[in-house]
């Protein structure tokens, strides 16, 4: 069980009746209140794709996701927090500052537990719902206490996917703490021929956007290494047109109608501001 209850929230649990053995089935039905179908168990799989509700979110759309936060563990927790990120949007753009910081409490939980698909669904939902807007039309939303602290201990941990979505969760958040770091890392991943996580760290330092990183994707506008039809490749071509405007949307435009790539070219489409297909 988590440690530190979110304040407030044990109240709701009892108020929406809620418990850990109806959940996933009950956080697909509030999805498909507001037109995103998903399955009990599987709700990343809309996450992923970047589905977001056709049916304008209301303020009881939170009730029961933030309610399995507070009270579950296991898969029923890390579908909640799925739930929460589809219906909050990018930079929380649906929910209100409170249940922001109350939904980020439990992630920042999340993150720091010995369960794996926790500690990615608590990191990828934080970095989704407090990313700082690409256009900076708003600031980013107010963090709760811990969040970004947490985002770096997971850096640090040894597993590959721990580093890449701590990586992904700190560029999304524009995280200027993070460049030295990421730069570091992304030389070092290069050296060491590791070409999944350079690419990530690539992509977390276009996504700061800091005048340091210009350099560095300048030179990959003629490096081989840029080259191909993986992940890495299209995080360059990301890295290009958020720093540079080269016009190298064109290949991420591309990459969307791929099955390969299509939900990494949607993710890049989307922080944009381009038309999502």
């Amino acid at each position: 069980m988590m440690t530190n209850r979110i304040a407030g929230l044990a109240l709701a649990v009892i108020v929406t009746g809620v418990s850990a053995a109806s959940a996933q089935p009950s956080l697909a039905d509030v999805l498909s209140r507001y037109g995103v179908q998903a399955r009990a168990g599987a709700i990343e799989v809309p996450f992923d794709a970047f589905v977001a509700p056709t049916i304008p979110v209301t303020p009881g759309a939170f009730a029961t996701p933030l309610a399995v936060l507070a009270s579950a563990t296991g898969s029923a927790q890390v579908d909640a927090a799925y739930a929460f990120g589809i219906l909050a949007g990018r930079s929380g753009r649906a929910a209100s500052p409170q249940e922001l910081i109350a939904a980020g409490q439990a992630l920042t939980t999340m993150m720091a537990s010995s369960d794996r698909r926790s500690r990615i669904a608590g990191a990828r939902v934080a970095g989704r719902i407090f990313a700082a807007p690409y256009d900076r039309s708003g600031a980013r939303p107010v963090l709760p206490a811990g969040l970004t602290e947490a985002m770096f201990a997971l850096l640090n941990q040894d597993a590959e996917v721990d580093q890449l979505v701590a990586m992904d969760a700190l560029g999304q958040l524009r995280e200027s703490s993070a460049v030295a770091s990421l730069t570091e890392r992304y030389h070092f991943y290069r050296d060491g021929n590791q070409r999944t996580l350079a690419g990530g760290a690539l992509e977390a330092l276009a996504r700061i956007g800091d005048a340091s990183s210009v350099e560095i994707v300048k030179a990959l506008a003629a490096d081989p290494w840029a080259d191909g039809k993986d992940a890495t490749a299209l995080a360059v071509a990301f890295a290009r047109e958020r720093l540079l405007r080269d016009g190298s949307i064109a290949v991420i435009r591309q990459a969307a109608g791929e099955k390969s790539r299509r939900n990494q070219a949607r993710g890049y489409l989307d922080e944009l501001g381009a038309p999502v297909p």
